[in-house]
């Protein structure tokens, strides 16, 4: 049986560039948070407040989604 996917031809080069383009998406923020959980930049929380954290989350998440379909491997 094959995959549904198979169906679809889609450039391995563009699907590791929408992998890497979802972890530079993701990267600021992680380090930003590290930062800020270490005192040297504004946390966060501290910028953004608690209710704005859905903006970054949003962000984040949306790259980590990226970044998960560029690298799948499936074969």
């Amino acid at each position: 049986m094959k995959n549904l996917f198979d169906k679809f031809s889609h450039s391995r080069k563009a699907c590791r560039a929408l992998g890497w383009l979802g972890l530079c998406l993701v990267l600021p923020f992680v380090v930003w948070a590290v930062l800020g959980w270490a005192g040297v930049t504004p946390s966060l929380a501290d910028v953004f407040g608690v209710p704005g954290l859905r903006i970054p989350a949003t962000v984040v998440i949306s790259g980590l989604l990226m970044a998960a379909v560029g690298f799948w491997e499936y074969d």
